[in-house]
């Protein structure tokens, strides 16, 4: 009789002592997991200011660049399709913000987070590959547009050198851009994915 109250006490006991590990355990996850949460919000502010200073750069330059090249005596061909290509790449990096603001981090369904921020990852993964070309089709434009109004002289190519160096350097900027937001929705993937693995 006593032997089984014995075996009674110590089962209660370790009972006891794998509920308080169980709580500890909970508390551990639940700590990791907000601060996982956490990082992410962090990593997604930076992101949003990346793309921030995408669109205010974007809303300058479609004013300021109908203008100039409005008053260069561009053909209007060529200033209305700048000033679409560039209100279609404002209006694009625009909705993209718009998504991530709307983004729940701390309490939100991180499989339809990951969902959105995969697509996003996409879009910049892509954009690339758009970009590249439309701008060589658009810079050659520009130059023929420049020797067509100002004609072969030193300050066409002076111009065009300027257009060329300013060109490479908004493209290194632009690219830079676009690796980190790339980068940085990639780490939040890998995030969630650990955060999903530890549930």
């Amino acid at each position: 009789m006593e032997n089984n109250t014995l075996i009674s006490q110590e089962l209660e006991e370790m009972r006891s002592q794998i509920s308080l590990l169980k709580d500890k355990l909970d508390k551990q996850t639940i700590i990791n997991d907000q601060h996982i949460r956490k990082s992410m919000k962090s990593k997604m502010s930076e992101i949003n200011r990346i793309i921030l200073s995408s669109i205010i750069f974007g809303a300058l330059a479609l004013p300021y660049c109908t203008w100039f090249f409005w008053s260069q005596e561009m053909s209007i061909l060529f200033v209305v399709t700048t000033a679409i290509m560039l209100a279609v790449c404002l209006g694009l990096t625009i909705s993209k913000q718009v998504i991530l603001k709307r983004l729940d981090f701390s309490s939100g369904n991180l499989i339809e987070v990951a969902q959105k921020l995969g697509g996003i990852k996409k879009h910049y993964q892509d954009w690339i590959k758009i970009a590249i070309p439309m701008l060589l089709i658009w810079f050659s434009w520009f130059i023929y547009e420049i020797i067509s109004n100002l004609g072969v002289s030193p300050m066409t190519m002076g111009l065009c050198t300027g257009a060329l160096i300013g060109g490479l350097i908004g493209g290194f900027i632009g690219f830079r851009i676009d690796r980190k937001v790339i980068r940085k929705t990639g780490e939040i993937l890998e995030q969630i994915e650990e955060l999903q693995k530890g549930e």
